[in-house]
């Protein structure tokens, strides 16, 4: 009953590493971040770029693949140890960090920034979309 939305989850965390690594390459210079720049309002260039792309020196989006990959890996272990409870509570606990951290990032994107990154907004929507099938697996798992 698990497996489908373990897959679903690898499959999409997949996707947040894309993401989160051409937003890594925009921030470097690698990219120009013109797919992502419509007008001062849709601009990655003033997200990627600002004051609030990066903590203690590390860039948000190295953050992101980072933690696409760990719940990446984590729910390819749980494809190969599907009898593994603990495996469950680590994708919705991961899960749910980042939608936390992706929540703050948004609301500075909303009300200090004022302006919005595409590529930032889909990232969002997939992490919230993680969250929901780490919760459904997670439940799943413990029904009484």
């Amino acid at each position: 009953m698990t497996r489908p939305y373990v897959k679903w989850i690898a499959v999409l965390a997949l996707v947040g590493v894309v993401l989160s690594t051409y937003s890594l390459l925009h921030k470097t210079g690698f990219t120009s971040g013109a797919l992502c720049n419509l007008n001062d309002t849709f601009s990655c260039d003033i997200v990627n770029q600002g004051p609030y792309s990066e903590i203690a020196g590390i860039p948000i989006a190295s953050i992101g693949v980072v933690g696409y990959l760990f719940v990446f890996l984590a729910a390819l272990m749980k494809l190969k140890n599907p009898n593994d409870r603990s495996l469950s509570l680590f994708l919705l606990l991961a899960c749910l960090g980042g939608l936390l951290f992706a929540l703050y990032l948004t609301g500075l994107e909303a009300f200090v920034l004022y302006a919005w990154c595409i590529v930032c907004l889909i990232s969002q929507a997939l992490i919230a979309a993680l969250t929901v099938l780490a919760f459904l697996n997670y439940r799943s798992e413990h029904r009484l």
